[in-house]
């Protein structure tokens, strides 16, 4: 059975004549009617009743027509599937995220490519210790979201775009500090338990950046779990305030404000990718869609200085 005959009854039956749907698939009536009349041949029933003044469905016909549809649905899919991979549409998109970063940040765009991309399969996987950043350096995963410092650039030839700011915070639970209290030195907080990340690869070490000692030392290997570990009351711990916003809102967890602690952290989110991967259609508007935003961005922050500017110049005259 042919595709064209159920398209043909299926307008029919939407358009509710013969003389409106040939308009509609740019044919004659009568050879939508022949059409119809080989199809109803070829079923060995009647789908339509030809008795009225408007072309209505016989029982057949619209048990028929109910499934047939949904056959017309596939392969319409099928053509957008086709076409999209005959102009270059890349079957998988494989994406990595480190643990640290908010995977929400990508919502909105996968969104997208869901719509535009149908033909796209994306992969998303959840990594630890930079390992996102190591799969995009292999070739495992197209683009990397994950926290970005100059020096990573040693692993790889990467091309990065700023996402969001990478904000670290010292935060315990509000359980330790009913016991404890807030400390409010270094000495107090190297009194308590202390929770942390394993090292990190390309052999960061988080004890020798935030040089500090603890009563006792408990390490994890993703933020996920530390998170947990600090709304346990375990221990104290430095990790992203997107991870904890909710804690520190409802006030199970309690941020720690120690003067020069984390004054010398900074760090912000990225997309990253090799610079000579050649993403595909999904790929590449995923990252534009960042690019855009980031352009965006800069452009209202060039826009305030130069009104901060002017201000500053008429106040002085």
């Amino acid at each position: 059975m042919k595709i064209w005959p159920i398209r043909v009854l299926s307008t029919v039956i939407a358009a509710g004549s013969l003389q409106s749907a040939a308009q509609t698939l740019h044919r004659t009536p009568a050879a939508l009617s022949m059409t119809l009349s080989n199809l109803e041949n070829e079923l060995g029933f009647s789908v339509l009743d030809r008795t009225g003044y408007r072309l209505q469905l016989t029982p057949q016909g619209s048990q028929f027509l109910r499934h047939a549809q949904e056959l017309l649905r596939q392969h319409d899919r099928l053509n957008s599937i086709v076409t999209q991979l005959r102009e270059g549409a890349e079957p998988q998109l494989m994406l990595s995220y480190d643990y640290a970063c908010n995977p929400e940040l990508l919502l909105e765009a996968l969104k997208r490519i869901q719509h535009d991309f149908p033909v796209t399969e994306v992969h998303v996987s959840g990594h630890s210790q930079l390992e996102a950043l190591q799969e995009v350096a292999q070739g495992l995963a197209d683009i990397a979201l994950t926290p970005w410092l100059p020096t990573f650039q040693q692993m790889a030839d990467f091309e990065s775009l700023r996402v969001a700011q990478f904000e670290l915070v010292v935060v315990i639970a509000k359980s330790l500090v009913d016991v404890h209290g807030v400390p409010q030195t270094r000495d107090q907080l190297g009194e308590l338990p202390y929770l942390l990340p394993r090292n990190l690869n390309m052999g960061i070490n988080p004890e020798q950046i935030y040089r500090i000692a603890g009563q006792s030392r408990l390490r994890v290997n993703d933020s996920h779990t530390l998170v947990r570990y600090l709304r346990a009351g375990l221990g104290w711990g430095i990790v992203p305030r997107d991870l904890v916003q909710r804690e520190l809102t409802n006030g199970s967890l309690l941020e720690i404000d120690i003067p020069g602690f984390l004054d010398h952290i900074s760090a912000e989110v990225h997309l990253v990718k090799l610079a000579s991967k050649q993403l595909g259609p999904a790929g590449m508007q995923l990252w534009n869609e960042f690019a855009k935003r980031e352009g965006s961005k800069q452009r209202v922050k060039e826009r305030a200085a130069r009104v901060k500017s002017h201000a500053t110049q008429s106040s002085s005259r």
